[in-house]
């Protein structure tokens, strides 16, 4: 709890087809705290980009 309050943006990217991982469901309870932190899963490689593009878009003033 004393990373994320200091970083301008962190996010998890967890790389699986199957269920997920226990470090996913521990994330998961931060998601809503916290605005600087994004959690995406990428289940094939055509899901790289677009999650990538999604999660660094320049923010809008």
């Amino acid at each position: 709890n004393t990373l994320l309050p200091t970083c301008q943006y962190y996010s998890y990217i967890e790389i699986t087809r199957r269920s997920h991982q226990t470090l996913w469901h521990e994330y998961e309870k931060l998601e809503s705290s916290f605005d600087n932190f994004a959690m995406k899963n990428i289940k094939t490689v055509d899901d790289i980009f677009p999650v990538f593009r999604e999660l660094f878009q320049k923010e809008t003033a």
